[in-house]
């Protein structure tokens, strides 16, 4: 019995002490135990207890390091302030423990977490609005943290004739409006804080917590101050903990700006390993570091200096490689060059499926054909909007060799399931593609026969199988292929919707639908546009009906891999997605679950305008249509009053790298134009915009449609290889490579420009540009040929603000790649660093750009408004 006790006390402090200590003294223990088995039970005992002591002495003395280090705690204050607020919002902590308030009438409403820097932090919030003119019928909180709903949260009047509401959010930046009426988007009228919404106008921006009003600029390194409050890690998040190639890590770590002098991070495993500091984010420094390979788990803390005052984190964090929740993006994704296709102007391939006064492919665009405007209408009111021109899948599935030749090799296709308009987002049916892209006639047969609730009732028509033909064809010749998805709504010809039309609540698809009166009968569209139907939402599934959940994910599963055999070769590989911010975050978490267990390697982007943290986070997407990265790269090559300098740019691109996991921003979807903005070259005539804002003809704006000039298609091409060149997939709009332009919607969906079918009408406005094609040809070519510019490291060489150049480096563990580019109008003479000279690394080889200009390390010569590329092996250290 003394042994047995001996024996658990020991076990008790052993607990209490470093990691290694007492790591042999089980051998120990036995060795002694064998030796005294003839003593006396208690000499034997206390032998064992002597030994026991000495050998734990011993391995104290001869361990190397403490762990954790014997450092002094951060201090942290017991109180915390949610910081500044607009005088209409007031805040109260909420308990870290305390449960989650479930959406209630009468209860606080629960906010999907936005990318919180203390998500911990959690505060009860009272929004208050008070109008100034006509009285409101209904006001309603809608912001990211509950994916701009306008229904989820609604808001009570108050006898002096506020309306008001609480909503718990995580400390962090909120965006928020309030929608009066169910339809007018308002700013909170007492808060001055706002940023751009993406669609010409500005949310209200809430700063919750102390640690978004730090102030950086009290900060000063070297003073021995250290700022408890804004230090933090959140090992939960992909930004801060993140596994890459072959079970190597990326661990970060959060300062106040400027306010302290380094950040070591110690680990049990590997002792104490020094951060570099890469970079500002809003207040706060991020530390970063790169573990070696871990096959076992291991704990690790941080360790802060300034001054002669160090102080270790108050946590000790845990990172167990086998079971930590990663993310992984596909590998394929981080090499593709994409290209985005609208099917109906793209080819016509097959005029035997043509809808009915289908337009001549080479007809002018403004002029009218004869059917056109004979009931009323006029050209943007609205004819021009529901025009067919007969692209097909024919036409892409013939337009593959153009496609290889110009180098892309993944394709985005807007939807292609069956609708009545040419765009097709308002889907008549996810389980078919549409008749007018494959053969005529087979639909109205098949969906009769079919029950949406059922999948093995669903039939593949004839243009369902041309389709799936095309998707294996398109990989045969090393094509990737994504379609649009849109769950947030459908089309009024959707069976499901006609069905609750027709039959009301008896219906059983009625709780599909955001039905907000059954008598009259009234439902809520998408953007207030009756055609569009939205779904019932609400924040436990996000997509509120479980048949409607479920019928998605069957649908998901049918062009994922339709003939059910567990391979999805035969399927799409994977999905873009309309509007995703309209549909809770629930329904993405559960969804790409399902989508990675159908296929691993399957992509999701979504279609999000702002910064995309909250997304990001392995939960929800891979990536995202990235505009955040061209809006700055637009303001700096085309703007002229308000031009942002290539320092700012490479700032603002800087934030949005270190916002984002890795894995994600080497996939993101890079594209300076779309099917929702002006072309390309249409900004470059019209600079000084705010991107996608008063971009329409039909909105009688000052906007130049006229053909761009010589010089916006100069300036279209550096941004085109800026795009080939940075961190993440390119992206191309269909056409932007041979010069088409236009203002915003419609004119940006003109149909294709093809040499084979030269002359088009109005053949000086509309005809193939040979110098841009070539030149995007040779820009995809230069990144297809360096898998440094697709998968390397990125590092900022120099900014130069006077002569408008920007100089990165790309780099993997073959070569390096130096990429310069002028946005000025002159020559530019750089200075590059000693570190890349020819005499300390090796000779560069120009493989992109003119070289008539002088080319001697490290003082080359950049021409106006162009960009130059040399490659040389990664030197040997």
């Amino acid at each position: 019995m003394h042994e047995i006790s001996i024996w658990f006390s020991y076990t008790h402090m052993r607990q209490s002490l470093p990691f290694n200590h007492g790591r042999n003294l089980i051998s120990t223990f036995r060795d002694v135990q064998e030796r005294a088995c003839q003593w006396p039970r208690i000499c034997c005992a206390i032998a064992v207890c002597v030994a026991m002591s000495l050998a734990m002495v011993a391995e104290m003395v001869a361990t190397p390091a403490e762990f954790p280090p014997l450092v002094p705690l951060v201090q942290r204050p017991a109180t915390q302030s949610p910081g500044k607020l607009p005088t209409s919002i007031a805040a109260t902590r909420v308990s870290t423990h305390a449960p989650i308030t479930k959406p209630g009438s009468d209860a606080p409403q629960t906010a999907t977490p936005a990318p919180s820097i203390a998500a911990n932090n959690r505060w009860l919030v009272t929004f208050t609005f008070s109008p100034t003119l006509a009285i409101p019928k209904q006001v309603a909180l809608a912001g990211d943290f509950n994916n701009w709903n306008k229904l989820a949260v609604p808001m009570r009047r108050a006898k002096n004739g506020s309306w008001s509401t609480s909503v718990e959010l995580p400390e962090g930046t909120h965006l928020y409006k309030f929608v009066v009426d169910n339809e007018t988007w308002l700013t909170d009228p007492k808060n001055t804080n706002t940023l751009p919404d993406g669609n010409g106008g500005n949310n209200s921006v809430l700063r919750l917590g102390e640690l978004l009003s730090l102030d950086p600029t009290q900060a000063k390194r070297g003073d021995g101050k250290i700022n408890p409050i804004a230090l933090g890690h959140n090992p939960t998040r992909a930004q801060e903990c993140e596994r890459f190639d072959d079970n190597l890590w990326v661990i970060r770590y959060r300062t106040l700006a400027n306010d302290v002098d380094s950040v070591n991070l110690a680990t049990r495993e590997f002792g104490v390993l020094p951060m570099r500091r890469v970079g500002q984010l809003g207040p706060f420094e991020w530390w970063e570091v790169v573990l070696p390979k871990i096959t076992s788990p291991t704990d690790y803390t941080f360790l802060i200096q300034d001054g002669t005052t160090q102080l270790r984190d108050d946590e000790i964090y845990f990172l167990d490689p086998k079971n930590a929740s990663t993310f992984a993006t596909p590998d394929w994704a981080k090499n593709a060059i994409w290209y985005q296709i609208m099917v109906d102007r793209f080819r016509n391939g097959d005029t035997s499926n043509d809808p009915d006064n289908t337009r001549p492919w080479k007809s002018e665009w403004y002029s009218p054909s004869s059917w056109e405007g004979k009931d009323g209408e006029t050209f943007y009111n609205h004819f021009v909007f529901g025009r067919m021109y007969g692209g097909d899948i024919a036409g892409m599935q013939q337009s593959l060799p153009y496609l290889k030749n110009l180098g892309v090799n993944a394709l985005y296709l807007l939807p292609m399931f069956q609708a009545s308009t040419p765009h097709k987002y308002n889907a008549t049916n996810y389980i078919h593609i549409d008749d007018a892209f494959g053969k005529k006639g087979g639909y109205e047969k098949a969906a009769a026969a079919e029950d949406l609730l059922d999948s093995s009732t669903w039939t593949w028509t004839d243009s369902d199988k041309q389709f799936l033909a095309f998707i294996k064809e398109a990989k045969k010749q090393g094509f990737h292929v994504v379609i649009d998805g849109v769950f947030n709504h459908v089309g009024t010809r959707h069976p499901a919707f006609m069905d609750v039309q027709k039959n009301g609540k008896a219906s059983p698809y009625a709780d599909w639908f955001n039905i907000k009166s059954w008598e009259p009968f009234v439902y809520e569209g998408w953007f207030g546009y009756s055609e569009l139907p939205t779904f019932r939402k609400n924040d436990k599934h996000g997509i509120a009906s479980e048949s409607a959940r479920k019928h998605i994910f069957e649908v998901t599963k049918r062009w994922m891999d339709p003939n059910g055999d567990g391979d999805p070769s035969d399927g799409v590989d994977g999905w873009r997605l309309d509007v995703p911010n309209e549909v809770p975050m629930a329904f993405w978490h559960e969804w790409r679950k399902f989508v990675k267990q159908i296929n691993p390697n399957a992509y999701i982007t979504g279609e999000i305008w702002t910064r995309a943290d909250a997304w990001l986070d392995g939960k929800s997407f891979d990536a995202v249509m990235n505009y955040e990265f061209c809006k700055p790269a637009i303001q700096w090559m085309f703007n002229r009053t308000n031009k942002m300098k290539p320092s700012e740019l490479d700032a603002q691109l800087g934030k949005l790298r270190l916002a984002y996991p890795s894995e994600a921003t080497y996939v993101m979807q890079n594209l300076v134009d779309s099917h929702d903005t002006d072309r390309i070259v249409s900004m470059a005539l019209n600079p000084d915009r705010t991107y996608n804002d008063n971009n329409r003809e039909q909105s009688g704006t000052t906007y130049n449609a006229s053909k761009p000039r010589a010089e916006d298609y100069r300036r279209a091409r550096l941004l085109a290889l800026l795009q080939m060149t940075y961190v993440g997939a390119p992206m191309i709009w269909y056409g932007t490579e041979v010069g088409m332009w236009g203002s915003g919607d419609p004119n940006n969906r003109k149909p294709m420009l093809w040499k084979d079918l030269q002359p088009y009408e109005k053949p000086d406005e509309n005809q193939v540009m040979p110098e841009q094609l070539n030149f995007y040809q040779a820009a995809t070519t230069l990144r297809n040929a360096h898998a440094a510019l697709r998968t390397g490291s990125f590092q900022t060489v120099l900014t130069d603000d006077v002569k408008n150049v920007w100089v990165f480096l790309r780099a993997d563990k073959h070569e390096q790649v130096l990429v310069a580019l002028n946005a000025g109008d002159q020559a530019a003479e750089i200075a590059l660093p000693a570190e890349l000279s020819e005499q300390s690394g090796g000779k560069w080889k120009l493989v992109f750009g003119s070289a008539t200009e002088k080319a001697i390390f490290p003082n080359p010569t950049i021409a106006g408004i162009s960009g130059r590329v040399w490659v040389r092996p990664t030197p040997t250290k």
